[in-house]
């Protein structure tokens, strides 16, 4: 599970890093710099490699990926993906989360006055139990 909250404002991705098969949990990189876009992806590791690929080949085609979810941030731009519906969709207000924590974080965020995306992570991730620091912050 997932907590990945983006602001093109700010030009920022911010994300928990736990990763989990259902037995085990382990902190691994959610965020991904291709292209000089920053790329967050929540779901099904082998899903969000496919994400990954079709993106450093150009976004081709409209192929399916499951139920992982994705923010493409570019500078001023923030994109988001659902794995069902490949057509991205721009996000008008710039800033969005996702991930089993994505709500929360968005709240967080909004009750801090949209200043400080690593600390409405860093709530999340004491409340959401699929969460987990450490948090890492990536600039576009």
């Amino acid at each position: 599970m997932t907590t990945i909250l983006s602001d093109a404002h700010l030009g920022v991705m911010v994300a928990d890093s736990s990763v989990s098969d259902g037995d085990r949990v382990w902190s691994e990189r959610k965020v991904f710099r291709i292209k000089g876009a920053l790329i967050g992806l929540a779901g099904e590791d082998g899903d969000c490699g496919r994400f990954l690929q079709w993106v450093k080949d150009g976004l081709p085609g409209k192929p399916r990926f499951g139920e992982t979810a994705a923010l493409i941030l570019t500078p001023g731009q923030l994109l988001f993906f659902d794995g069902n519906y490949v057509e991205p969709v721009k996000v008008k207000s710039g800033r969005e989360a996702i991930g089993s924590g994505g709500k929360s974080a968005m709240c967080a965020y909004e009750a801090l006055g949209w200043t400080d995306p690593r600390r409405a992570v860093r709530i999340v991730c004491r409340h959401d139990a699929a969460s987990r620091a450490p948090v890492r912050v990536y600039m576009v």
